[in-house]
């Protein structure tokens, strides 16, 4: 009889032993799958969610709207009830505005967009933040021109490569016919263009510092001296600049993205000028994102950043005559215009990090003490 109780007595101690260790290992389960769950990103239709009661996406970039800008941001508030504030500006305006309102602790911009190298500058200064893990970079099958995330790959902050594109050599076909070139950036230095180049002036990210900073890492200073002092005017109206060639104001014009090439596209033909790709290699420019620190809407913000790399919003960039995209996916309205998907790249593109953050600046300022011997800059 004792025998028996002590084995029952055994069993129970066994049994409660066992319950209790069920237990704890539960409670330990339960508590790591907490952990999980809080340390796991949100999921996607939870940042759509919070996005749509945001309500509202501030977007800054450089320049002036176009059809296509209007057209994603339509299509964007039609498919998610999110309205976009554009707010166009040129880099110096930007910063100065963002600047002073982050001072005053009112940041108001969400999202900015810019060639690349002013991306990477906010990049370089930890000035924008984390976009998360967006849908449309996990589409299976989609080939793009420069991959996106390069940039996050590498550790280089958080821009996000959303458009691709290209410069052209711009030439009035009856001041510089044809027979006379240039095939080249190379060819820019021969006397013989002399008074007929008019420059987009090499201040801040512009299309003149691009051209000034990878012609001097190519040729060297010398051919920085000879190409500014064929020069007759500088500009900072790159959206004119094509239409002064066109009249025939200026021989060319150095130098045009096809944006800037496409309004001119539209005359009549025969054209009075001609795009020449240059032999050397085309000069690329990648458009970025960044999703500022501080943004008032960051839900709002990463869902506009994942529709502008889907095919329909690309589609809709590329639609525009000399539109810039970067899916392979999407059809050029105008081909002539497309011609960086394809062409040779100029010596150094695309752009690396540090050139975007760093060396553009520093060799684009290897032009000034020309531009100054030339006459064409205080």
């Amino acid at each position: 009889m004792r025998q028996s109780i002590a084995k029952e007595t055994d069993v129970r101690h066994r049994v409660s032993v066992l319950t209790l260790g069920v237990l704890t290992l539960a409670v330990f389960l339960c508590a790591a799958g907490e952990r999980t769950m809080a340390q796991a990103p949100p999921k996607w239709d939870d940042v759509v969610a919070a996005a749509k009661k945001e309500g509202v996406v501030v977007w800054s970039f450089f320049g002036a709207p176009g059809a296509s800008t209007e057209k994603q941001s339509r299509e964007f508030e039609r498919l998610y009830g999110i309205r976009v504030e554009l707010a166009p500006a040129r880099t110096g305006d930007f910063e100065a505005r963002w600047n002073a309102e982050r001072a005053a602790g009112k940041p108001s911009i969400d999202v900015r967009s810019s060639g690349s190298p002013e991306n990477r500058r906010l990049a370089a200064r930890n000035l924008d933040q984390s976009f998360g893990t967006l849908p449309a970079l996990q589409e299976p099958g989609v080939e793009w021109i420069i991959d996106p995330l390069v940039d996050v790959k590498a550790g280089h902050g958080h821009t996000l490569h959303f458009t691709a594109g290209g410069y052209f050599l711009l030439v009035n076909n009856k001041l510089v016919p044809p027979e006379m070139g240039p095939r080249s950036y190379k060819d820019l230095e021969d006397p013989k263009y002399k008074g007929l180049i008019l420059l987009s002036e090499p201040i801040g990210p512009s299309p003149g510092s691009r051209w000034a900073a990878y012609a001097w890492r190519a040729y060297g200073d010398e051919h920085l001296r000879k190409v500014i002092s064929n020069v007759k005017a500088l500009t900072r109206a790159e959206i004119d600049a094509p239409k002064q060639i066109a009249r025939g104001e200026y021989g060319i014009f150095i130098h045009p993205t096809q944006v800037g090439a496409a309004d001119i596209w539209r005359l009549p033909k025969p054209h009075p000028f001609r795009l020449v790709v240059p032999e050397d290699g085309v000069m690329l420019l990648t458009g970025a994102m960044s999703l500022l620190q501080g943004a008032p809407h960051p839900n709002a913000a990463r869902v506009f950043m994942n529709y502008m790399l889907t095919k329909s919003a690309q589609q809709l960039g590329a639609d525009d005559a000399g539109g810039p995209f970067i899916r392979r996916d999407v059809k050029p309205a105008v081909p002539e215009l497309a011609h960086f998907a394809t062409a040779k790249p100029f010596p150094n593109n695309p752009d690396t990090y540090e050139f975007g953050s760093k060396l553009f600046f520093e060799w684009s300022a290897k032009a000034e003490p020309y531009l100054k011997a030339s006459g064409l800059k205080q």
